[in-house]
Order: C-alpha cells, then sequence, then structure tokens
C-alpha cells in the first residue's frame, strides 16, 4: 500500500464525498494574502505598483475556483445542491463586515472626513454598494476623469465585491443547471463553462465597449470567475489530481508554469499602468488564465510556489484578506484628507497599520462568530441582516450637508447644459449704416479639457444677457488634453483614448459646422502631468526640453486647425493651481499640480502665439488671475473655477479682454474699407 504524505493527501482528497468543504490548501490563502498586498500598495500611490490592482482578478479567478468546487463537491456527496443554505453561507461570510464599514463610511467618514464633492455623492454610492450593485452605479454614472481632481468614494472599492455578489447569486444556478443538462459529467460541463468565458472574453474584442465599461462589467469580467470554474471541474477529478500529485513529469510541468506565471504576474504588477489598451482587448482573460496555474501550483504537495504561497505572513493576510479589503480604502483617503503634508511613506504606513488593526478586530470579533454560526444564533441570522440593511440604508440618507460654495463640478450636468446653451438662437441683430467699420458680434466656440467646459458655460451666458457673444458648440472634452502623450501619470496611469487623441478630425468637424468666428483654446491639466511621448519608454513633465518641444508642436498643430476655416484663435494661459489641490493627493498628481510646471506651460503657449501672429492671440488669464489663486471660493478643488464664479469673472475681466482681441483682430484681418456700410446681417457691439 502506498505512503503518501498529509500534503499530497490532502490534496489528492480535496473533494472528497465523503465529507463537507473542501481540504485546507494552505497555499490558496498565501495567494489571497499576495493579492491584497498588491491592491494595498495600488490604492497607495506608490509608481513602482501600477499594476496592483490586478490582484482584484486574481481575487476573483480564486473565488470562482473555490465556490465551483463547493458546488460540485455538494452536487456528488448529495446528488442536489441547497441553494437556499449556499447563499446563507455566502451571506454570512460577506454581509456583515460590508455592512459594518458601509455604516462607519456614513457615521465617521461622512460628516468628519469628506470634501464637498464626496459628500454629494456618498447617499448614492453607498446605496448601490448596499445592494451589490456598486459597478453598474460606477458604469452609468460615473467618469473615471472627476476623480483625479475631485476625492474619490470612500466606497469606490466596493464594484470588485459586487460583481462577486452578482456571481455568487447568479452563478450556482446556472451550474446547477449545466450539471443537470450535462448529468454530472465533468468534460460537457468544462466545454460549456468555456464556452461561457469564450462569450466575456468576445465582449471585450469585439463590442468596442469603453475601457470604464469592461473594467467594471459584470459581463466583461465574468471570464476570470469562470475560468476558475473551469479549472475546479478540471481538478473535480481524483485522477487528474493523483496525475499531478505522484507522477514526476506532471508535477514538475505544473510547478514550471505556476511559477513562471506567477513571476510574470508580478513583472505586470510592477509594470503594467491601469490604462494599458491590450488588457481591455483580452489582457484580463489572459491574466486569469496565468491565475489558474498559479492556483495549481499553489494546490499540489510540493514545489516553489506552494513554498512562497504558504509562508506565515501572506497567509495571515490571506485568512484576513476580505476585512482588510473592504477597511483599507476608506482608512486610506481619512489618512491622506486629514493629514495631507505626510510623507508618502509615513501615510501609508499610518493607514496600512490602522486598517489591520481594524481587520484583525473584525475578523474576530465580527466576521467569525456570524460565520460559524455562533451569533446570531439559528433562525434569526435573517431578520438580524434585513435589520441592519435596513439600518445602513436609513443612515444613507442622513443629510451631509454642502454650502454653496463647496459644491463640487458635476461634469455630466455641466456638459448637458454646455450643449444646450449652444443649441440656443442668437441674439437679434440691427442693421448699422455707420461708415466707421465695427466688428460685429462674434460667434464663440471653445475648445480643449474639462477648465474650458466650465469656462465655456459662464462665459456664455455672460454673452446672451448681453448680447455681445453668440456662442457656437466647439469640442470641450472632458479628460483629453491636447498634446497626445502616449500615457499620463495622474491618481491612476492611464493611456489618452483613441477619441482623445481624434482632435484634428473631430475640431475640423466642428468648424465645418459652426464657422466659428473665434475659436478659444484653454487647455493645461493633462500638459502638466508627468507623460510619456510617443517612440519613449520614460516619462518626462515639462521643464524637461524633449517635452517642451513636443507640447509646443502640439499646440501648434491644435491653433493651426483651429484657424483652417478663417476663425481668430485664442490661448488661454493657465493660473496657478490653489495650494489645497494636492490636499489627500498621490505623488503624480502633487508634481502636476506644481506652479513651476504652470509658468513653463504659460511660456510655451506664449511661444506658439508669436510664431503665429497673424492667426493667434494670448489671453492672459492666468496674469489677471494671480492675486485670487488662494480664493478656495472660486475653485473648489483647486484647478476648475465653477461656472458661476466664471460668470462673475467673465463680467470683471474675461469678458471684455475676449472681445477686446476680436475687435483688434478683426480690424485688422477683416474689417471691410471705411466708407463700406456694415452688412444688415450683422449687429453693432454694445459697450
Amino acid at each position: 500500500m502506498l505512503t503518501v504524505d498529509p500534503a499530497t493527501r490532502d490534496f489528492v482528497h480535496l473533494t472528497r464525498s465523503d465529507r463537507a468543504g473542501l481540504s485546507h490548501l494552505p497555499g490558496l490563502d498565501g495567494l489571497r494574502g499576495l493579492a491584497v498586498a498588491g491592491v494595498l500598495a495600488f490604492h497607495a500611490g506608490f509608481e513602482k505598483m501600477v499594476g496592483g490592482y490586478l490582484g482584484v482578478s486574481t481575487f476573483f479567478t480564486l473565488s470562482g475556483f473555490l465556490i465551483t468546487s463547493l458546488l460540485l463537491q455538494e452536487s456528488r456527496r448529495t446528488g442536489a445542491v441547497q441553494l437556499g443554505r449556499f447563499w446563507s453561507r455566502r451571506f454570512r461570510r460577506l454581509l456583515p463586515a460590508a455592512l459594518v464599514v458601509l455604516a462607519a463610511v456614513m457615521l465617521l467618514f461622512g460628516p468628519f472626513v469628506a470634501t464637498a464633492g464626496q459628500r454629494l455623492t456618498l447617499k448614492g454610492d453607498v446605496l448601490w454598494s448596499l445592494f451589490d450593485v456598486a459597478n453598474w452605479h460606477y458604469i452609468l454614472s460615473g467618469s473615471s476623469y472627476a476623480e483625479l481632481f475631485v476625492s474619490p468614494s470612500p466606497v469606490l472599492h466596493y464594484w470588485s465585491l459586487s460583481i462577486e455578489e452578482q456571481f455568487y447569486v447568479l452563478f450556482p444556478v446556472v451550474l446547477v443547471g449545466l450539471w443537470r443538462v450535462c448529468r454530472g459529467r465533468r468534460l460537457p460541463l468544462g466545454l460549456a463553462l468555456a464556452g461561457l468565458a469564450t462569450l466575456s472574453f468576445l465582449e471585450m474584442v469585439l463590442l468596442g465597449f469603453s475601457k470604464d465599461r469592461i473594467y467594471f462589467g459584470t459581463d466583461t469580467r465574468a471570464s476570470e470567475l469562470l475560468l476558475g470554474g473551469l479549472l475546479a471541474v478540471v481538478l473535480s477529478s481524483e485522477e487528474v489530481r493523483k496525475r499531478l500529485a505522484l507522477r514526476l513529469r506532471w508535477r514538475t510541468t505544473v510547478i514550471a508554469l505556476g511559477g513562471v506565471a506567477l513571476a510574470v504576474q508580478r513583472w505586470w504588477w510592477w509594470s503594467l499602468p491601469q490604462g494599458t489598451g491590450w488588457l481591455y482587448r483580452g489582457g484580463f482573460t489572459l491574466y486569469a488564465l496565468m491565475t489558474c496555474l498559479v492556483i495549481t501550483a499553489a494546490a499540489v504537495p510540493t514545489g516553489f510556489v506552494r513554498w512562497f504561497l504558504s509562508l506565515e505572513v501572506l497567509r495571515w493576510l490571506g485568512v484576513r484578506s476580505y476585512g482588510i479589503y473592504l477597511i483599507h480604502w476608506p482608512i486610506f483617503l481619512t489618512v491622506r484628507q486629514t493629514w495631507p503634508g505626510l510623507d508618502r511613506w509615513v501615510s501609508t504606513a499610518v493607514a496600512v497599520a490602522v486598517t489591520l488593526l481594524l481587520a484583525v478586530a473584525s475578523f474576530r470579533f465580527l466576521e467569525t462568530p456570524v460565520r460559524t454560526g455562533t451569533w446570531p444564533v439559528r433562525g434569526r441570522a435573517l431578520p438580524a441582516a434585513a435589520l441592519s440593511m435596513a439600518v445602513v440604508a436609513a443612515l444613507a440618507f442622513i443629510p451631509l450637508p454642502v454650502s454653496d460654495d463647496e459644491r463640487a463640478i458635476d461634469f455630466d450636468q455641466q456638459l448637458a447644459a454646455y450643449r444646450q446653451q449652444t443649441g440656443r438662437a442668437a441674439p437679434s441683430t440691427s442693421t448699422s449704416t455707420t461708415v466707421v467699420p465695427t466688428p460685429p458680434v462674434p460667434r464663440i466656440a471653445w475648445y480643449g479639457d474639462s477648465t474650458a467646459l466650465l469656462a465655456a458655460m459662464g462665459f456664455g451666458d455672460w454673452g446672451f444677457r448681453n448680447g455681445r457673444a453668440v456662442p457656437v458648440e466647439g469640442e470641450p472634452i472632458l479628460g483629453c488634453g491636447v498634446s497626445r502623450f502616449t500615457s499620463i501619470k495622474a491618481v491612476e496611469t492611464f493611456s489618452p483614448t483613441a477619441f482623445c487623441r481624434s482632435w484634428p478630425e473631430r475640431w475640423g468637424a466642428r468648424l465645418d459646422a459652426t464657422r466659428p468666428d473665434v475659436a478659444v483654446l484653454m487647455s493645461s491639466v493633462w500638459e502638466l502631468a508627468d507623460a510619456r511621448m510617443p517612440d519613449s519608454s520614460a516619462y518626462t513633465a515639462l521643464g524637461d526640453p524633449a517635452t517642451d518641444a513636443f507640447v509646443k508642436n502640439e499646440f501648434l498643430q491644435a491653433v493651426d486647425v483651429l484657424a483652417s476655416r478663417g476663425a481668430m484663435v485664442q490661448l488661454v494661459t493657465a493660473p496657478t493651481p490653489g495650494s489645497w489641490a494636492a490636499d489627500g493627493k498621490v505623488d503624480a498628481v502633487r508634481r502636476q499640480i506644481d506652479p513651476e510646471r504652470t509658468a513653463r506651460f504659460n511660456e510655451i503657449l506664449a511661444q506658439v502665439a508669436a510664431e503665429r501672429p497673424d492667426t493667434v492671440r494670448l489671453l492672459d488669464f492666468a496674469t489677471w488671475y494671480a492675486p485670487r489663486v488662494e480664493d478656495r471660493t472660486l475653485r473648489a478643488d483647486g484647478v476648475h473655477i465653477k461656472v458661476p464664479e466664471f460668470q462673475q469673472l467673465t463680467e470683471e475681466w474675461f469678458g471684455q479682454a475676449v472681445l477686446d482681441q476680436w475687435d483688434e483682430w478683426w480690424r485688422v484681418h477683416r474689417a471691410p474699407p471705411p466708407t463700406t456700410t456694415v452688412p444688415p446681417t450683422t449687429a453693432p457691439r454694445r459697450r
């Protein structure tokens, strides 16, 4: 009779039909610990862990593997799956800690830590998270751009928990149905799961979804969970497990492949920014396939992967990983926003220490008693859960006051209002018979990023009220700068979309449709960031000669496009960011809002204007605004001037400055001879 060690026996008898539950595999605990450590490092903002978000994908695949293994074992052991008991176990494991964190966010973070922008959105964020649909909330109503300068939601991380909860609710029903259709045969069941994973993969590749839609979508991320389920089907065969455990060639091969996969994944954690394009065209599925190799190598009885992932520190983190993941993000934000001046390493150390302390308490006094049924007693769990959810929902409706001066920018509403504004009719015109040429009321279009959008709305209302300007639709686009960098560092590292980079074609089409007299170009946010230029592997920034030359060339091309249909182009200099704009932000954003970069950018704009004297005028908004730089009532986030405030600035200076430059340019380049009567289709401008 062959004698085997306990580790081999546990693996071979992983899903024995004569007992409930799976054999304990310590390497899988360590894999959880490694994954949560990667997520914490990523959220800490360390630039050498730009790919730590992939730890969430590891959780997805590991969850798919474990849940499918449990369901298959129960099917073989009892001939059926009691879905009610399965869901009850899942809710006991996941719901208590999630509810406590949501309640703490509403009671503590909201009143005492949250910024105005966070308070405005907190109710909705908490309610969507409470009902496990936070990921669809961020797809339907969120824009990742808005989080770059307005502090993110303290429950943003619930998006991944929502995907897992949706999987736990829906997948058992699907698996039970497939089990019955396949009559318990592994091969057709595995093929069915592989087919579903393939459909999820094809959604990413073929349907042209945006990156946010792919990243947050249950359907687009399902392949990662389903591949874990497929691995569970393969390893549900005792014959396969025996070969992996007892045959040297099989065991050596899987250990080697798992080790290579683990090394590649760690390399991606260090080097793969979240905006990397190919990730959203099947890369997440490839990562999940590698996770399957790592899971298998961690499960077999011997080998480096099992040894490494069985290290006590990783296992300790893994056992408590759920509480750590839940707690860490609001703690990180609390430390950043309460002590914004702390060194990055110090703030991270404080946040991690507090997170671990609270996670230990949660695991010992909350998660374990509820999971094991010690509390609440049998028969009272469902009423207790319903009451707890009702309490959290009620807390979400407690008003968190936000004054008018604090109100953060709602970009979606601003964009809709801008489009409505530029669709209004022009002010009535009158005929002038004066022999002195008078500049007509100009048609003005705005181009640039979010700062241009808000300015366009404030300026447009002023122009309509005074009959002194006709706003026509331009292209102020959220999150899109002029400089076509390959990738940009901000809260996260991302690559500008193909849409953002296509401004020459888009602007040309818009100019053909609207024919403005003045094209105002106001864009600075993304020019100031650490960025990588085409054909370069290094991140640089303004102040570097090559970067300066690249940005200057991009703006020269931009003003040439805007002037190509006869418009005068106005380049608007960027005001220095407010000192509070860096509060609670990662190091990359702190560098992005460095006043020296802003000053260098404005120098480049002046050079562009000097090289295009016939078509471009420089509107030095930065110099005029300088005495107001530290006025928080004008810029809640230190960067964007809100619409009502820009209306005020337009009344004081900006509006007349635009029209003065238009008058001067028009008289030089468009004015008819002095004896010519002004055409009746234009109107004299009133001062």
